[in-house]
């Protein structure tokens, strides 16, 4: 299962990067704003305080790797559970939107530390997922289909609203 979510997760970064090299300002991708610190702050103060671990903040990849070693060094899955689970409550709701709509410094996906993201792999699920596979159709047919794609930036950052509210 973690095999076949590290694909999915290679994949949506992938389609993402096509996107935006080739779709532009079209790209609908969807990223994860940081989270409330002073939120994390206080549960890493109860992972301190509790269990004499520390939790580094500081980044997503910090973060990531913290709760890494906390895997390898907590013999009680119930608590890593517990902590990765308080870990979420600070976290802000990610976004879609289309490329042209944000400034590439706020394309950030915080929760997966990746420089941008897209949802490609359940089209049968959301819908930003089918306007990714049309998008992705369309760069692979060339600048032309692209240019001659049915909805512009604007139109796409409407959806992405929508879908955003939606979620």
């Amino acid at each position: 299962n973690r095999l076949v979510e590290e694909y999915m997760l290679l994949a949506n970064y992938l389609v993402a990067q096509r996107l935006v090299t080739h779709a532009k300002d079209r790209a609908c991708l969807r990223r994860h704003p940081p989270p409330v610190m002073e939120s994390m702050d206080k549960v890493a103060a109860v992972a301190k305080e509790a269990m004499n671990f520390n939790i580094d903040i500081a980044s997503s990849q910090t973060l990531q790797e913290s709760l890494m070693r906390l895997r390898e060094e907590c013999p009680d899955p119930l608590i890593m559970d517990c902590v990765t689970q308080m870990m979420t409550l600070p976290m802000q709701q990610a976004i879609y939107f289309a490329a042209g709509s944000e400034d590439p410094s706020e394309w950030r996906h915080f929760a997966l530390n990746m420089p941008y993201y897209t949802h490609f792999t359940s089209p049968i699920r959301r819908y930003p997922d089918v306007i990714v596979h049309r998008l992705l159709q369309a760069t692979l047919e060339g600048e032309e289909a692209v240019e001659n794609y049915p909805q512009n930036s604007k139109q796409i950052q409407q959806v992405c609203e929508h879908c955003t509210e939606k979620q």
